[in-house]
């Protein structure tokens, strides 16, 4: 059945701009003198400064939450034809937020920003021919809609086609259409989609039945907080499907899909419990009460072990980084050694390749390309020299990713020296914790902008060797300029910040971010 939810903005309609090699000078303005300047210029009548302000009084952004301001801003942007403007506000009308819902107002709306061709408003649109909200039902014109989104690397959209694919409803019934969907839009982070892959692996619906993958893709739901993904890890790992047999953790994900409102979540809890020994229903108790969001579930001293997969390849994983988007055509950024010597990348949890394109071993450099559209991708800070010793950094990647949380792990520290190892000035030094699997995460500053990229990790045992000291957290990253460079002498398209509020940001946010353009990458031999 289609999950008729309207997509949220955030991230969607960011702030960033997409910017040649030879990005140009932007003055250097703090924080309130850019609240003032975006002021002006909204005041003046810029649709663009009118939509950026309009959307910050709606999220609370910066400035005070004030929805009554919000839609004035929102509406005179929208006015001036400003597709952001009009996607936003017909979204707000479709679900009744901060205004009246207006099922007619919604409509026209997302239709104006639609034509315009964006992304996040075709999909939205095409829910509303589906609901038949302020237009008649049409799933023709729906399934138009989906197409051209999913077409644009929109993962609401994607997700929205694979789901017409397989109900069949505007397009012919096609569960393989309907996987090759799923897996665009689950590899960009959405929930559904990720449960969706899941369960077309478990029960082999247009693709190879595989039940390792199919609980790989329900690990990656249930760490959002996807009820039936907890589920249905609840049911493997009580059966023993695609991972191995634990009672303990099946009673934790059913008690957390429980708790969540999935309607069959007690039932199989209950089930459960009657196989659990006290010390076992406590510990279960205690690891379902302790979860956060963004995590998934391990006994202590305990790994992931998934059930050999279905598929078995020739070559072996030997290794795992982290990699990062920086372009909408696919580019990514990792470490020289962590893709260098590899026969093959892989995303982790994606059947497709990416393509290795250059390496750079004197800076530890690689970039990579990805298949498919791109939708988020990093903002790389465009005056990295400005980067303070002492200044807080956040580090987001995927290390030990058998162990950790398959979300990623936001790791925070400060930049404890501008030069790295031998005072060589292609890197930094951060204290952020640094484990296997860390290498090529991007490194942070507060307004969410990639100033480095982790590289290494100073080796305790050859420290105390060379020193008679041990070295406490000295982790090291590629510098934000050399990077920048990097980028620029490869012609690569990279994002980077605009001058409109330019915020701090919480260490929640910055991961909610964060983990839209990061993934786990696989090293094969």
């Amino acid at each position: 059945m289609l999950h008729l939810a309207f997509a949220a903005f955030i991230g969607g309609c960011g702030d960033g701009v997409q910017v040649s090699p030879a990005a140009h000078e932007e003055a250097k303005l703090s924080p309130e003198q850019e609240l003032a300047e975006v002021v002006k210029k909204a005041a003046s009548g810029d649709a663009r400064a009118q939509y950026t302000l309009g959307r910050a009084y709606d999220k609370g952004e910066g400035v005070p939450k004030d929805s009554v301001k919000a839609v004035e801003l929102l509406q005179k942007s929208a006015a001036q034809g400003d597709a952001r403007a009009q996607a936003y506000l017909g979204t707000m009308y479709a679900e009744g937020e901060g205004v009246p819902k207006d099922s007619v107002k919604a409509v026209e709306l997302l239709q104006e920003s639609a034509v315009q061709g964006d992304a996040q408003a075709q999909a939205n649109l095409g829910v509303v021919y589906v609901l038949g909200e302020g237009v008649p039902k049409d799933s023709a014109k729906a399934v138009a809609w989906f197409q051209k989104s999913a077409a644009q690397g929109n993962a609401h959209g994607q997700n929205m086609l694979a789901l017409s694919y397989q109900d069949g409803i505007g397009v012919p019934k096609d569960l393989a259409r309907a996987v090759e969907w799923w897996r665009k839009s689950a590899a960009q982070g959405t929930a559904n989609a990720q449960w969706s892959l899941g369960a077309a692996y478990d029960n082999g619906e247009g693709v190879a039945k595989d039940h390792a993958k199919a609980v790989e893709w329900w690990q990656k739901a249930a760490a959002q907080g996807h009820v039936e993904a907890q589920l249905a890890l609840g049911v493997s790992y009580y059966r023993g499907e695609g991972v191995a047999k634990d009672v303990v953790l099946g009673y934790a994900w059913s008690s957390l899909a429980a708790a969540g409102g999935e309607e069959t979540g007690a039932t199989v809890r209950d089930a459960i419990e009657s196989s659990l020994s006290a010390n076992e229903r406590t510990e279960a108790q205690r690891l379902a009460s302790n979860w956060k969001k963004g995590e998934i579930l391990v006994r202590e001293g305990t790994a992931v072990h998934p059930a050999p997969s279905a598929t078995p390849d020739a070559r072996s994983k030997r290794g795992s980084g982290t990699i990062f988007l920086v372009s909408k055509t696919g580019h990514a950024i990792t470490n020289q050694h962590v893709a260098g010597d590899c026969l093959e990348l892989r995303i982790q949890g994606r059947d497709d390749v990416v393509k290795l394109l250059i390496a750079d071993k004197v800076n530890d450099l690689a970039l990579v390309q990805l298949q498919g559209a791109v939708t988020d991708t990093a903002t790389i800070a465009l005056e990295p020299g400005r980067l303070r010793q002492g200044e807080e950094i956040v580090a987001f990647g995927f290390p030990l990713n058998a162990v950790l949380s398959s979300g990623g792990n936001l790791s925070p520290g400060v930049v404890s020296a501008l030069t790295g190892l031998g005072n060589n000035t292609n890197q930094i030094q951060i204290t952020a914790p640094m484990q296997p699997g860390s290498s090529g995460s991007p490194v942070l500053n507060k307004k969410g902008e990639v100033v480095g990229v982790v590289s290494m990790k100073l080796d305790d045992m050859k420290m105390t060797k060379a020193t008679g000291q041990v070295g406490q957290n000295v982790n090291f990253a590629v510098s934000g300029q050399t990077l920048k460079s990097f980028l620029d002498a490869h012609k690569v398209p990279y994002t980077t910040r605009s001058s409109y509020f330019s915020w701090e940001k919480t260490a929640a946010d910055l991961a909610d971010e964060a983990r839209k353009w990061t993934l786990a990458v696989e090293c094969w031999k």
